[in-house]
């Protein structure tokens, strides 16, 4: 019985050889690969238009008065007695500014007149060289007193408006030539600046307009590079303008000032941003998009400012120009 199985086996074993059959699946048929159509380029652009563009020389300054002058003592270092002024304040040369703690010296300074007096008298009594030597050294030292006590006093070397006082409380050491008080001509306030540029940018009398504080001021040039150069100025960038009508008050001296001038101006042009224009040698271009590509445009410009250019001819408003 187990003979006849082993045999059944064998003959299925050869009848699948003979039909074929592998129990592998069928090959895969391969695809063809499928067709990708490529995205259209999309371009930024920049649609030209009519506009007035001016083009301007810009340079930073500070407020400034010509005639300034600054209050400090000379002699030595003392201890503050009392400062007189504030900020703001209208003083007349002359007047007293600040002045120190002369302690024991304004009653040193009364004997010592004294002294003197009744040195004289001797001297005149007598006559003798030993009196007329002790007069001499009574004056000396009179009028080293009154230096020592003078010199704890400050001022007003001119007259006008304080424009800075050092903040300081009574008995406060303080040093000679430091400054205590600044006092300026509230009238005669001007903008100077330091211009690297070309010669031809600013001439003596060049209308411009200064901004302080975000107001703005029409100042006229009175001094320019070339004046200092003509003049061997130790700063041969200088550039002056004066306040025509209105002008800052004192509170702004120091301050920034934008100093402007407009060279040209060009009304109704045709304008696009600068960095639109692009050169090749002597060729300058744009690129547009026209007729659904973007194209090479060679064009004319005319007058710019730090970001926008003038388009004479290449470019109508209206057109677009590619941006990337």
């Amino acid at each position: 019985m187990k003979i006849r199985k082993i045999s059944a086996a064998a003959v299925l074993a050869a009848s699948m050889l003979l039909s074929g059959c592998y129990f592998f699946p069928d090959e895969e048929q391969l695809l063809d690969p499928p067709t990708i159509a490529p995205d259209e380029v999309a371009y930024s652009t920049f649609t030209a238009r009519h506009k007035t563009i001016e083009s301007t020389v810009n340079v930073t300054g500070y407020v400034k008065s010509r005639t300034e002058a600054e209050c400090y003592f000379t002699a030595y270092t003392g201890r503050i007695k009392n400062v007189y002024v504030h900020a703001g304040d209208f003083v007349t040369e002359g007047d007293l500014i600040a002045e120190m703690n002369v302690g024991e010296l304004e009653y040193e300074l009364e004997i010592q007149d004294l002294t003197v007096q009744a040195a004289q008298l001797r001297y005149r009594s007598t006559g003798s060289e030993a009196d007329r030597l002790d007069l001499e050294i009574a004056k000396s030292t009179l009028e080293m007193y009154k230096a020592q006590y003078e010199g704890a006093k400050i001022y007003a070397p001119i007259s006008g408006q304080v424009s800075y006082v050092f903040k300081i409380d009574p008995g406060t050491e303080f040093d000679p030539y430091k400054v205590i008080a600044r006092i300026v001509d509230p009238d005669d306030l001007y903008v100077a600046a330091s211009f690297d540029g070309s010669d031809r940018e600013f001439e003596k009398g060049d209308a411009v307009t200064v901004t302080v504080d975000g107001d703005v001021y029409d100042c006229k040039v009175t001094y320019t590079p070339k004046d200092a150069k003509a003049d061997g100025a130790d700063d041969k960038k200088a550039l002056y303008a004066d306040f025509v009508s209105k002008k800052p008050t004192f509170a702004y001296l120091g301050s920034l000032a934008e100093l402007r001038k407009v060279k040209e101006v060009s009304e109704n042009a045709v304008v696009i941003p600068k960095n639109l224009v692009k050169t090749d040698g002597d060729r300058t271009y744009v690129q547009v998009f026209e007729n659904g590509e973007k194209q090479d445009r060679d064009v004319v410009t005319g007058i710019s400012n730090a970001t926008e250019i003038e388009i004479v001819s290449g470019v109508e408003a209206g057109e677009a120009v590619i941006i990337r």
